[in-house]
């Protein structure tokens, strides 16, 4: 058989604003011997991706996680019209009565809650610009523009799956092998063809796979507009193919409100992929399904203001409480790659 061109893969699928957890695992990782010779990021795993390109050690990863620079970009945080409950919360419990799979092109253009710049990286100096490790990030390239909104999608594939690389990784990836031929995405929006992208600015790849249907804008890069990696946040079928030994997460199941989005835009289910994903072999799995409850308080949560018939983010409130937040996503990651390998030992 072939060897494949790394030792070890691991993946970091989605999380959200609880990316610190994932620089919790990297650092067990490396203390239990499984150091990742390649990094595949979707989402918010993706803002960990480029934390750890950008610094030599744990102890400066940690850090800068602790840093006024990041307190600062989270502090930033600004909401739209669209996060009113007349808008947004009609919208999506309409999408959840709809069962049917992306009937129509969503406008993702200006449905949005959160404002996030385009470009972070004057907002975050600090991140790398190029990797220093193998990393993929995961992102969407958009095959519709604003005049194809509201029509009918009859069969139409929207959304492209893309991977942010450098050229040396680039050449490791077989794309027939990693097609998105997945039984889960049969009758979906999204092509089968994934496109290699290779040296975008790593903070712009972030900012991409971060963007997220109805929650984070699009971006429009050199005359295209690109969507988040909630495209496939789960690309196990990738992780086979290039590493010898793979670390994922098992995840818990996406809930109404996600479940019925992603069905109304790329046109599959969410649980259905995550159960496709979970047959597959892997050597560590790192359980991470108490994420919501195990770190509520800790990380940006969404909110319903009755009086104001509004979604807020709930954000930190001192800086104090945000160094504490990013510590205890931290220890989160941490223990968990630890639990792994001490039910290992019993």
């Amino acid at each position: 058989m072939k060897k494949k061109p790394y030792p070890t893969v691991a993946v970091f699928s989605g999380g959200g604003t609880r990316y610190a957890l994932y620089l919790g695992m990297y650092a067990a990782m490396q203390h239990y011997g499984v150091k990742p010779d390649l990094l595949i990021a979707a989402c918010g795993g993706s803002i960990a991706a480029n934390i750890i390109n950008s610094f030599a050690t744990d102890e400066q990863r940690k850090a800068f996680i602790q840093s006024e620079e990041l307190y600062r970009f989270v502090q930033n945080t600004r909401m739209t019209r669209f996060k009113m409950l007349y808008k947004i919360g009609v919208y999506c419990q309409r999408k959840v009565r709809n069962t049917f799979y992306a009937p129509y092109i969503e406008n993702i253009f200006d449905k949005f809650i959160v404002d996030m710049p385009t470009d972070i990286r004057p907002l975050l100096p600090s991140l790398a610009v190029r990797p220093t490790l193998p990393t993929i990030v995961v992102g969407a390239r958009l095959l519709f523009d604003r005049a194809d909104i509201g029509k009918e999608r009859n069969g139409r594939k929207l959304y492209r799956k893309v991977l942010f690389t450098d050229a040396e990784t680039a050449r490791n990836i077989d794309l027939p092998a990693v097609n998105c031929n997945f039984k889960s995405y049969e009758g979906s929006a999204i092509d089968s063809q994934v496109e290699l992208f290779q040296d975008v600015p790593l903070p712009i790849a972030t900012r991409i796979s971060v963007s997220d249907m109805f929650y984070v804008q699009p971006v429009h890069y050199k005359g295209a507009y690109f969507a988040g990696g909630i495209i496939d946040l789960m690309p196990i079928e990738l992780a086979e193919q290039l590493g010898e030994t793979i670390i994922f997460e098992k995840k818990k199941g996406f809930g109404t409100i996600d479940e019925a989005l992603i069905r109304a835009v790329f046109g599959y289910s969410g649980n259905r992929r995550l159960q496709e994903v979970m047959t597959h072999s892997v050597n560590y799995w790192v359980d991470t399904a108490d994420m919501n409850q195990a770190l509520s308080g800790h990380y940006i949560e969404k909110k319903i203001n009755l009086l104001k018939l509004q979604v807020e983010l709930k954000l930190p409130k001192t800086y104090a409480q945000f160094v504490k937040d990013m510590n205890f996503q931290w220890q989160y990651g941490y223990d968990r790659v630890a639990q792994h390998f001490k039910n290992k030992q019993v």
